[in-house]
């Protein structure tokens, strides 16, 4: 590529097809008014002046491009491209030319519709790939275009190539060879236009075999690049393109190529259902299997720039907190996990039992996020980009295991030193029962009941008649039931520190049990007592300062006949507090209440201040139980 031809090109810019001495635009550029008779020293001297500074302007323009950005004006950061201009760098104050504006002229092009057009075609097989070509300031960028698995078109490099190497007449110096690509001519040995013209020939029919000759899309170059308009043009005389998509309307203004023909391809219809794969258990027998959930349907699809949304709601499992995959498929798998595309997997941590509501957004075909919640949040992992779909559904359990229906009775001492002692406790019932029916759902299952109790010696409650010794028992039934009852309990105050009638509640709840056990019958019940109070139940008779129970009841039968019917008894008893006493019938009296509660509290016990009623509720409800390995995926349905 050399300059042989220079005598008869343009002085300005080097183009060869000017008219008589300039090329058109030159000419139009150094236009004066016309004049008679010969030129004058005054009138050549004019006309040279008016060749350098349209030199000058037309380098100008092409550096401007070239630095990408940067101030071409004296110490301005032009770099070397500000030393080899014509007539030297801009002067403070001089305007510096902008580019021209992007000029359709007649050059063919596919807006929105175009795009559609060529893309249904590929998806349609009509076409086996799409070759689209672009010129840039680095080079020729060549990017492939296919269906893949799914129905997904995918993009890859299909031999691009620098300018370096594609023609090495042009500078060797990134910035000056941008410059020459712009146009410019400068102080350099200039380029042949005509010779770089067969340079882009040669190049052509060494990469375009004629299988890819009727599959090409050109990627029209930014305004102003003089050369690689030329390169352009000669692409468009030369082949008969699929479509021409201008940068600035079909696509982008700027971004890499790949990036601009990726969003081209994210305006193809979906061909195959982007589902979200999820696990699913039989109401009735508990069986798992895997369930796709479909996200964005075939047929899909997007405008230039739009996404779309779509929101689901996983549930969590019955194991330990623990991330939970998301895949996201081309396509429905089959029972054995086969036949579908993997495009992304998620991961998100779901409390058992508990939900997520998350929100997917489709960007375009193969191309689904998690947008919320947002990545890095508790609770969310990072975007993996592989899975063993197959081997994640041998995985799953082999089925979901319910646990039995809890039943839970509680006694509540109502008498106190003070009324908020009192009320403590029934305040701890309540949101135990309440926390439990949270736990439960709907609250079909769970079963709660309850028995308060007051002193014997009446004649000290305030609030109650003189026959009151128990709240009416509240047998197992409805939460909202039960916690109705306890609404209309009030608190006394009690006269001794020694025992309660705690014995007289134990009785009454072996009715309840009795009872609730026969209607049952064979149902798979979990029967759980706790004793909510502070002081341990009397004895049949008086030993020592321990008063007797008024009606001789005796609470150890009735602690046994509860266990032989499968009852968990439980206690959350007040810890005792003061110095321990000295004499002998205070140390009997606490060795009495020691023993007493340590038989009460062999299946479990709770500590007030401690253990929250949510701790209490978590530690009564029945396990779920996986019958195989755990599940690693979200289900699409709670399991209660």
């Amino acid at each position: 590529m050399g300059g042989s031809h220079i005598d008869q090109a343009c002085p300005v810019c080097g183009n060869p097809e000017q008219g008589t001495e300039f090329c058109a635009v030159c000419a139009w550029l150094l236009h004066d008014d016309p004049v008679l008779g010969d030129l004058t020293e005054e009138d050549v001297r004019r006309a040279a002046s008016a060749l350098r500074a349209a030199e000058h302007a037309w380098d100008v323009r092409a550096a401007a491009l070239a630095v990408r950005g940067a101030d071409v004006r004296d110490g301005g950061g032009g770099g070397p491209v500000a030393d080899v201009l014509r007539g030297g760098p801009p002067r403070p104050g001089e305007k510096v030319p902008s580019p021209p504006e992007d000029s359709p002229g007649n050059m063919p092009e596919a807006g929105a519709a175009g795009c559609r057009d060529i893309l249904d075609e590929l998806l349609g097989r009509h076409v086996e790939e799409l070759l689209f070509i672009e010129f840039t300031p680095e080079g020729v960028q060549v990017i492939k275009v296919s269906v893949g698995e799914g129905g997904i078109p995918r993009h890859t490099d299909g031999g691009s190539t620098e300018w370096r190497s594609l023609a090495p007449a042009l500078d060797a110096r990134e910035d000056i060879r941008r410059f020459q690509l712009a146009g410019g001519i400068g102080t350099l040995p200039p380029v042949g236009r005509t010779e770089f013209d067969a340079t882009v020939r040669r190049w052509l029919r060494a990469y375009i075999p004629p299988s890819r000759e009727r599959s090409l899309v050109l990627l029209t170059p930014r305004g102003g690049w003089v050369l690689l308009e030329r390169a352009a043009a000669i692409v468009r005389g030369a082949y008969p393109l699929r479509a021409e998509l201008r940068r600035g309307h079909a696509v982008a203004a700027d971004g890499p190529t790949p990036d601009a023909v990726g969003e081209v391809l994210r305006t193809a219809p979906l061909l195959a259902d982007h589902t979200l794969l999820l696990a699913r258990a039989d109401r009735l027998t508990g069986a798992v299997r895997p369930h796709s959930h479909v996200l964005f349907p075939a047929g899909s699809r997007l405008a230039p720039g739009e996404t779309a949304t779509a929101e689901v709601v996983v549930h969590g499992g019955v194991g330990p907190p623990a991330p939970l995959l998301l895949p996201v498929l081309a396509g429905a798998p089959a029972a054995d996990g086969t036949g579908a595309v993997p495009l992304a997997v998620h991961q998100v941590t779901v409390g058992p039992l508990e939900q997520a509501r998350l929100r997917f957004v489709l960007r375009g075909p193969g191309e689904v996020d998690l947008v919320a919640p947002a990545a890095g949040a508790p609770g969310t992992q990072g975007r993996r980009s592989a899975v063993d779909v197959p081997g994640l559904v041998r995985r799953l359990p082999r089925r979901v295991i319910r646990p039995p229906r809890l039943e839970l009775l509680c006694t509540v001492e109502l008498s106190g030193a003070q009324q908020a002692e009192t009320e403590e406790r029934l305040a701890f019932v309540r949101d135990l029962i309440t926390a439990l029916a949270r736990q439960d759902g709907s609250g079909a299952a769970f079963r709660a009941g309850a028995v308060g109790h007051y002193d014997h010696a009446v004649h000290e409650n305030l609030y109650t008649s003189r026959r009151t010794l128990l709240q009416a028992p509240v047998p197992a039934g409805p939460p909202h039931t039960t916690l109705a009852a306890l609404a209309g309990w009030r608190p006394a105050q009690r006269t001794q520190d020694m025992a309660s009638s705690l014995e007289d509640a134990l009785k009454a709840l072996v009715q309840l049990v009795t009872g609730a056990a026969g209607a049952t019958g064979a149902e798979d019940v979990r029967r759980v007592v706790l004793i909510v109070a502070r002081r341990p139940p009397g004895l049949p008779e008086q030993r020592g300062i321990v008063p007797a129970c008024p009606l001789g009841v005796d609470w150890q039968p009735a602690l046994d006949r509860l266990r032989a019917a499968g009852v968990q008894v439980m206690t959350r008893a007040d810890p005792v507090t003061g110095p321990l006493p000295y004499d002998h019938p205070g140390a009997a009296a606490r060795r009495y209440a020691d023993a007493a509660w340590a038989a009460l509290s062999a299946d479990g016990a709770f500590r007030p201040g401690t253990d929250s009623a949510a701790d209490v509720a978590r530690a009564l409800a029945p396990p779920w139980r996986l019958e195989g390995p755990d599940c690693r995926l979200a289900f699409a349905a709670p399991l209660i």
